[in-house]
């Protein structure tokens, strides 16, 4: 069988898939830029992706002791700000989530400044800043990389297909036509692009890599 994911994999990662031919060809690139700063503290923050925190720690090198409040969406967004020494006030599974929980929050703390800083890219969603307008929060937006999709035409038929975010889907539909073979996406924000072009679509129980493969070892291994 073989297997097309649309991101680059570690070879840790590779080697939870066995049995299978495995083409990885990436559909997006990221770039961080090198003109963000921070010159005062900021109360509420929130992290979205992985790539927003290496943005901030690890490209641009800011002091962690900037951030009173910090919230973030997944788990692996989670461990790579407490490995910056980040501390982890809220998490959760997609921004739409996060959103809900943050609004929750902010109408039980009504003394609390209804404010956040997001640090996103620039092909983010409007779910969490929709949100937060309609329960009078108000949203600073620090874009702090850029994803550029770099789609590419693949010549195989693959038995199945691996989305990591809205942007790697959209990039591949501009050069390849959806068809009937299982789709597996990380998370319910990638899966629900997905459904939008594929008939058949699975959601990783997880928003990790790796419950991403362990997926691929449901479906396809009989």
């Amino acid at each position: 069988m073989r297997v097309l994911t649309t991101k680059i994999l570690s070879e840790n990662q590779k080697s939870a898939i066995e049995g299978f031919t495995m083409d990885e060809i990436s559909m997006i690139e990221i770039s961080y830029g090198n003109d963000f700063k921070i010159e005062e503290n900021i109360t509420n923050a929130v992290f979205t992706s992985a790539n927003s925190v290496r943005s901030v720690f690890e490209k641009h090198q800011i002091a962690t002791s900037f951030f009173d409040v910090v919230f973030c969406v997944g788990s692996k967004t989670k461990q790579l700000l407490e490995s910056f020494g980040v501390k982890v006030a809220l998490i959760a599974n997609n921004a739409l989530e996060l959103a809900e929980l943050l609004a929750e929050r902010f109408t039980k703390k009504s003394e609390s400044s209804k404010e956040i800083s997001w640090f996103c890219g620039n092909l983010r969603n409007n779910d969490l800043p929709q949100i937060m307008a309609e329960n009078g929060v108000l949203v600073t937006e620090y874009m702090v990389y850029q994803t550029q999709l770099t789609p590419v035409k693949v010549e195989n038929n693959y038995d199945a297909i691996l989305f990591f975010s809205p942007s790697g889907i959209e990039s591949y539909l501009k050069k390849n036509k959806p068809n009937s073979n299982p789709v597996i996406c990380i998370g319910s924000t990638t899966a629900t692009k997905a459904i939008e072009a594929f008939e058949n679509v699975y959601i990783s129980d997880s928003a990790t890599v790796e419950s991403v493969l362990d997926k691929v070892n449901e479906i396809l291994v009989k």
